[in-house]
């Protein structure tokens, strides 16, 4: 009958979407263990003054990525988690010596309108937060092999960037021990770094975990170097009051 192809058409319907949700990856449980921060001697009174460049991504959403590293299938496994959390701690203390406006804080600059770079320490203490977090039910193959990234997962592996007000942070490190791997998660402030940068951040990272810092090229932060008509600062100006007009709220 007409009614029962109906139900079983239902049915059938019922089960598939069923099966869909039953195969849907559950959101793992991610547990924070450690906050502290990652801090190194500022140069002194080093404040970097936002070009115009700079100045639209104050209010720009920050950059973030997830790296994954996966335990070996033939059975060769990472260093012990802790082990690795010290080599990664401390081979970031290394590299923002080199870096330290990663390090700092972007800021608001009433007398002048302006918005910089502040590498002294002085607002909000400087450093970077630097999260050790663990998970269960996370497996790291399964979240390096997907096709279709798990988005979810993804954002519980990445720590959060407290960019609403200035002074903002620069940059926040999440080292999570995974099922099978270690993901290590970063948030930076676009109007510090943009794409290429952060990749050499993680380069030089990298090449001090590895004790081989002489492979990366010395990197500048200098905004002077920038070739903008009249020097560029009334222009940036111009571009805060556009993009992030309630300064030193960045979200009204």
């Amino acid at each position: 009958s007409i009614s029962g192809h109906a139900a079983q058409s239902t049915t059938t319907h019922l089960v598939c979407l069923v099966g869909r949700l039953a195969s849907q990856p559950v959101m793992p449980t991610v547990n924070i263990v450690e906050v502290g921060h990652v801090v190194v001697p500022p140069p002194e009174d080093l404040v970097l003054r936002l070009s115009a460049l700079d100045a639209p991504w104050v209010a720009i959403p920050l950059i973030q990525r997830v790296l994954l590293f996966v335990d070996d299938a033939g059975g060769q496994q990472h260093p012990p988690f802790e082990s690795l959390v010290g080599s990664l701690r401390a081979s970031l203390a290394a590299t923002l010596a080199r870096l330290p406006p990663l390090a700092g804080r972007v800021v608001f600059l009433p007398s002048t309108g302006d918005a910089a770079i502040d590498c002294s320490g002085r607002e909000g203490g400087g450093g970077v937060r630097f999260v050790v977090a663990e998970s269960d039910d996370a497996d790291a193959r399964r979240l390096a092999g997907d096709a279709d990234h798990d988005v979810d997962a993804f954002e519980a592996l990445v720590p959060e960037l407290k960019v609403e007000a200035l002074p903002a942070e620069v940059l926040a490190v999440q080292v999570t021990r995974l099922k099978g791997g270690v993901a290590v998660g970063v948030a930076l402030h676009h109007a510090v770094v943009d794409g290429r940068s952060m990749w050499m951040f993680l380069e030089a990272w990298a090449a001090a975990c590895r004790g081989d810092a002489a492979a990366v090229a010395d990197m500048t932060f200098d905004r002077a170097v920038v070739a903008l008509p009249g020097g560029g600062g009334d222009l940036a100006r111009s571009m805060l009051r556009k993009y992030a007009p309630n300064l030193p709220l960045v979200c009204s």
